[in-house]
């Protein structure tokens, strides 16, 4: 028989295409997508394959809906998950302890933001006080409030309530004149970097204050308000004060110093006797707020996004993270720095990378210097205008920074490329915009293989889940679903084990779940026995539900649990049982390109197909949305004396007697029962 020609398929690198671009063959990516691709992740040299599993770790609170990671000093690992009022810290496989935050309500969850140092986890939120999570062992956590001294001082205008602010302190520099002579010397004074004009000294303090007040008024950065006099409060003496009182004047931003232009053996001694307090109130307070993020970065606590004062961010005292007092003037000293954006913007994500990030609802921001200091203003460079969502982390990929826009359905990537000189956003979810819609969480999880690509998990609004695949060096960024039985996704993170864990609303409650590569199961639960086994207790959370059980490598089910139990056909000694989600791929639609922009638009069918697998157990198709049918993988079935799962096929499978004209025929790859899946290529072969 004549071979029928196909188009094969050895690759789905793109991952789950949106709808509008099933007519768009002409795209690169058309040949490397999919129609949908659900509980599947791409492999990077090709083909796909089951996701994980999820491992059941443990109940959690019943509000829980954040979660971090935290990796300890030691190199000890945790799922910090939080709650209304509460945190949980969680080891690989049990809940180690809860802490009590009282000031931390259900309605911040989803906008809470984290920094993480060695021991110590900083907690954020506009309307929480800052909170300093403390790890000293597996059992012993603490929380404190975060001991933040000296804030800095921000004059909104006024108090809450009205009336003006009353704790203003004018600076105050003293002259002492050493050897002038009266009527011959000549001198000048330096106030801040600019000089006054030259002045005759006086030895009668009053005469020569008054000449000294009107020299320094007259400097361009000396509003009226400063005075000068005399020490002593008369004539007599060698000292003047001067008090730079006055609305323009406040603060403690003053440098005063004198030179004698025509006496060698005259000096003019200045000393700053009073530091300036500018009126105002703490930039974050009880009353005004608190800030939206933090970082730690360049041996200093960053904080910004205020809630009274979104735009600007703050640093500490290099070496002293909680010290922001601006009393220390050096490179190394603190400092408050307000934005030069508009209106309306808020810092949402301050993020170390190859430079400072700062992300907010409008747009992306990087520091042009590599360190931060407090004498020279940081260079603010606009790179995107997309912004973060609130809440939702900005997760670190292959050098770049992945972030979720501010309308929550676009995943941007921030990397810095050396042909712009400059860093660069650009919209990565574009293809599977479909499958991005309102995010309220993602993680990434690093390559467990060097062969593998990072992993990123997504939360919606929904509650459903997202996988992502990202090697940026193959060209791969391929989107596929994740769904399970009976499941509403809450969080997710990845820990210090590069493990992936999610919180998830299960039937009996919310649970921590790890997605664990080998499991074909969810809500997986472990089981080992010293001697073949029929019954299995313990089952009350699946109570009513339908579970399979994977025992000695073998695949039984499905089961009903009543009263918390299941009887099986046969004895088994070790496994796991859990909840099966099939897998769910369908390819799109075979091109119709006869000729450069000739095409047939008339129904066809696919009655073969040749599909290439690797160590597969379990295999169903289907055509055009039709009922699956179970392939055969084996001749003359299974051998008897072999575990299942240990029978895995690999070679080409020819699928035949598929039936059914359609204007779109669409393939679809799925199972009927849980067992081992990889696909290598597929090869529709289309009758037109």
């Amino acid at each position: 028989m004549v071979a029928v020609p196909g188009r094969l398929q050895s690759a789905f690198t793109a991952g789950e295409l949106d709808p509008l671009l099933e007519e768009r063959t002409e795209l690169k990516y058309f040949r490397t997508g999919a129609n949908r691709m659900e509980n599947v992740v791409t492999i990077p040299q090709g083909g796909f394959t089951l996701r994980g599993g999820l491992v059941d770790i443990g109940q959690v609170d019943s509000t829980a809906e954040r979660i971090f990671g935290f990796r300890a000093s030691d190199g000890s690992a945790y799922d910090l998950v939080f709650a209304s009022g509460k945190m949980e810290a969680w080891s690989a496989t049990a809940k180690l302890q809860t802490v009590t935050i009282s000031s931390l309500t259900a309605g911040m969850l989803p906008k809470l933001n984290q920094a993480q140092l060695l021991d110590t986890m900083l907690l954020f939120h506009q309307d929480l006080k800052p909170q300093r999570i403390k790890h000293a062992g597996p059992t012993s956590w603490a929380r404190d409030d975060a001991p933040l001294e000296a804030i800095p001082s921000y004059d909104y205008g006024g108090p809450i309530g009205g009336g003006s602010y009353t704790n203003g302190v004018a600076a105050v520099w003293r002259l002492e004149f050493v050897g002038l002579t009266s009527g011959t010397s000549i001198f000048t004074l330096t106030v801040s970097q600019q000089e006054t004009v030259s002045l005759s000294y006086n030895s009668d303090m009053t005469v020569l204050a008054a000449a000294i007040q009107a020299a320094i008024l007259d400097l361009p950065n000396v509003a009226s308000g400063a005075t000068a006099v005399s020490a002593s409060g008369g004539a007599g003496g060698t000292k003047i004060n001067i008090t730079f009182s006055g609305t323009g004047n406040e603060g403690d931003g003053w440098a005063v110093s004198g030179t004698v232009i025509n006496k060698a053996d005259a000096a003019i001694l200045a000393a700053k006797t009073t530091a300036g307090v500018a009126p105002g109130e703490d930039v974050i307070s009880a009353d005004r707020g608190w800030p939206r993020c933090g970082a730690f970065y360049n041996q200093r606590l960053l904080l910004g996004g205020f809630k009274s004062l979104p735009n600007a961010w703050m640093f500490s005292l290099q070496g002293d993270y909680y010290n922001y007092d601006e009393r220390f003037t050096g490179a190394n000293g603190p400092a408050l720095i307000p934005m030069d954006v508009e209106g309306g913007e808020a810092i949402e994500q301050l993020v170390p990378s190859r430079n400072l990030a700062i992300f907010t609802n409008s747009a992306e921001y990087w520091i042009a210097e590599r360190g931060l200091d407090r004498t020279e203003p940081p260079n603010h460079v606009q790179s995107g205008e997309r912004g973060v969502k609130a809440g939702v982390p900005v997760v670190k990929n292959e050098g770049a920074l992945n972030f979720v826009s501010s309308t929550g359905s676009v995943i941007g990537e921030f990397r810095y490329t050396d042909v712009e000189g400059n860093f660069v956003s650009r919209d990565i979810s574009l293809l599977a915009s479909h499958l991005v819609e309102d995010v309220k969480d993602q993680a990434m999880r690093r390559a467990e293989k060097s062969t593998s690509g990072n992993l990123n998990g997504v939360v919606l609004e929904d509650g459903s889940a997202r996988l992502g695949i990202f090697l940026r060096e193959q060209d791969i960024t391929a989107f596929s679903r994740m769904t399970s039985d009976s499941a509403s996704f809450k969080a997710v993170c990845a820990n210090g084990r590069n493990e992936m864990s999610w919180i998830v609303e299960r039937p009996g409650g919310r649970r921590l779940e790890r997605l664990t590569t080998g499991y074909l199961l969810d809500e997986v639960m472990t089981f080992s026995y010293g001697s073949p086994q029929t019954s299995i207790s313990g089952l009350s959370r699946f109570e009513g539900r339908e579970i399979w059980v994977i025992g000695d490598d073998n695949v039984l089910g499905p089961y009903t649990v009543a009263s918390g139990a299941i009887t099986l056909d046969y004895g088994v000694t070790t496994g796991y049982l859990g909840t099966w989600s099939p897998p769910k791929v369908t390819l799109l639609p075979p091109p119709r390109d006869v000729a450069p922009n000739v095409v047939v638009k008339r129904p066809i069918r696919i009655p073969t197909a040749k599909i290439s697998v690797l160590d597969t157990t379990s295999l169903a198709v289907a055509i055009n949305d039709g009922p699956l049918k179970s392939v055969g993988l084996f001749r003359y079935g299974l051998k008897a004396d072999v575990p299942e799962l240990q029978q895995g096929v690999t070679g080409t499978l020819s699928i035949a007697g598929l039936t059914g004209f359609h204007e779109e025929p669409k393939l679809t790859l799925s199972q009927l029962r849980p067992g081992k899946l990889t696909i290598r290529s597929v090869t529709p072969e289309p009758a037109f």
